[in-house]
């Protein structure tokens, strides 16, 4: 199953009344065919269906037996803390919604009479997955983008629109003559730059963040944590980091 593609979506709907299942299956499949609803009676089977499938959203409803909806949630959520969880109940009430908001859900929907619900519904789950699929695609970018930051052998520094440090591998930890990147985090890049030096390199930084292109390298005189000074050629380029635009800053010795 392709996960980034929106054409194509796995629901899992847990409703003891197996009529109202099958109904809103139907409806769902005809509402897009993108959907291919797979059924379950009680948590238990619902659970059989998630190991051993592949599922894109769970659609639930509250008042079952056994086990409701909330208990249901909680079980998903120990295994599967991003899934999208819908709960789609005709027992609706404030302490269900805050519960339910509490224990983690991604939507809240209340049956109603009428098939114009399908529709909503149908919106719900495409959004839920949709945005589910957008922010596990940033962190797998974000995977590998410290997979190939974090060792390399140049110091490189991250810093976001206010020209604050977002990020920091061991090499520019190690240059900067800090113990960690907690020393450097939140901190403005004109702390770590000679004052004579800091408009010139601001001016850099604007053009950089306003037109999106790299920026010639430049020697510049680095101030670490403890005061020593250092030379450094820097070279900065735009980017990209947990969805933010950012400046990147390589550090050559």
């Amino acid at each position: 199953m392709n996960h980034l593609s929106i054409d194509d979506i796995t629901v899992l709907h847990v409703d003891d009344d197996p009529h109202f299942a099958e109904i809103a299956s139907e409806f769902l499949e005809r509402e897009d065919t993108a959907f291919s609803v797979v059924t379950a009676t009680c948590v238990d089977n619902a659970l059989t269906v998630l190991r051993d499938d592949p599922i894109d959203c769970i659609v639930s409803d509250y008042d079952m037996p056994d086990r409701d909806g909330l208990d249901f949630l909680k079980l998903v959520r120990d295994d599967y803390p991003d899934l999208p969880f819908i709960l789609f109940t005709g027992k609706g009430s404030e302490e269900i919604a805050s519960r339910a908001i509490s224990t983690g859900v991604t939507d809240y929907l209340q049956k109603e009479a009428g098939t114009e619900q399908y529709t909503v519904l149908a919106n719900r789950i495409k959004n839920a997955v949709r945005t589910n699929r957008a922010e596990n695609a940033v962190q797998r970018t974000e995977d590998r983008y410290h997979n190939l930051v974090d060792t390399a052998p140049i110091p490189i520094l991250l810093f976001d629109r206010n020209w604050e440090a977002l990020y920091a591998n061991e090499a520019a930890v190690t240059f900067l003559d800090a113990d960690s990147f907690a020393e450097i985090s939140g901190k403005k890049a004109s702390e770590f730059l000679h004052p004579d030096e800091l408009d010139t390199a601001r001016e850099r930084f604007q053009r950089l963040m306003r037109e999106g292109i790299s920026v010639p390298e430049e020697e510049y005189r680095v101030v670490t944590v403890e005061g020593r000074v250092k030379t450094a050629t820097i070279a900065t380029a735009p980017g990209y980091y947990r969805g933010e635009k950012v400046a990147q800053a390589m550090l050559y010795r």
